[in-house]
């Protein structure tokens, strides 16, 4: 049974203690968010990592990180969402979660996240998920709709374009573990149009590096086969959709689909930015993101 390191406890000790009931808890530093970390085993067996900021009493809103991303996808993001109380998941087989053999579909990561707000008493919850956690918030919100209160897609669409699985075909069955973090195939998988901050950057590629090999093919055969438009009918909560012009994964066409889908979702883009559009220019996702939560 996994349990927290020495670091990890001490952290949480020192933030319970000097941070009140009811108050911020701060947004980790990007050398804090591996100690910030705390862990949780939903019913069916599923051990899960997550990170929490926020207002204590604040609306829930869970965070569902990319394609061997992790929680700290939402580092830079995070400060400028403010008087909510924020769970930023690790998906399992990502950042602190277990990474058993299978399975990896959006139908499992929904089940997982599902049993994950169940595990910490949240009714209901504010979804906002990037990339493959946007389908997997797709997939809650139409399989569990008491779950969902309102849903934020960012960076999303029904089914992989073929040229984006094409190059992920290409190269990850070709990847050999560990994986240099400084490869070419690892700043490609990185690559922004416009400056990211370095610290968070060179963390993140390093921890999807480690990112074990039966999870960079499980979820990479499973998105092959992903479709999740035969859902969009049963998603009720309201919607917003964010994608950002240059996203080299996720196509104008595929956007197109996602519309055509959810005829009654807002749809927003960003000029210019890329698949981590948030990641940019976190101040402006986020004023979109406050706008359309906002009570």
């Amino acid at each position: 049974m996994f349990t927290l390191s020495a670091r990890q406890g001490l952290l949480a000790l020192v933030l319970a203690l000097a941070t009140p009931a009811g108050a911020d808890t701060p947004v980790p530093s990007q050398a804090e968010w591996d100690a910030a970390r705390k862990t949780v085993t939903t019913a069916d067996g599923q051990q899960l990592s997550y990170v929490e900021m926020g207002r204590a009493e604040g609306q829930p809103v869970l965070l569902l990180h990319g394609y061997t991303d992790n929680s700290r996808s939402w580092s830079l993001l995070a400060p400028h969402l403010a008087g909510r109380r924020l769970i930023a998941l690790d998906l399992r087989g990502h950042g602190g979660s277990a990474a058993p053999a299978c399975c990896y579909g959006i139908d499992s990561l929904a089940q997982d996240v599902d049993g994950f707000l169940a595990a910490l008493n949240i009714d209901k919850a504010d979804v906002i998920g990037h990339s493959l956690g946007s389908m997997t918030a797709a997939t809650l919100a139409a399989y569990h709709p008491a779950r969902v209160d309102q849903l934020v897609l960012v960076s999303t669409a029904a089914s992989v374009p073929k040229a984006g699985s094409d190059w992920l075909w290409d190269n990850v069955p070709k990847l050999s573990h560990p994986i240099d973090p400084n490869s070419e195939f690892m700043l490609a998988w990185y690559w922004n149009p416009t400056p990211v901050a370095e610290d968070f950057l060179s963390r993140e590629r390093a921890e999807s590096a480690a990112v074990p090999a039966q999870v960079w093919m499980g979820v990479l055969k499973a998105l092959t086969l992903t479709d999740w438009s035969p859902l969009a009918p049963r998603i009720t909560a309201p919607t917003l959709v964010l994608w950002g012009d240059q996203d080299s994964l996720f196509d104008a066409a595929s956007q197109t689909r996602v519309k055509e889908l959810l005829p009654t979702a807002r749809h927003e883009t960003f000029t210019g930015l890329g698949h981590n559009f948030f990641w940019e220019q976190p101040e402006a996702a986020a004023q979109m993101i406050n706008g359309f939560l906002a009570p």
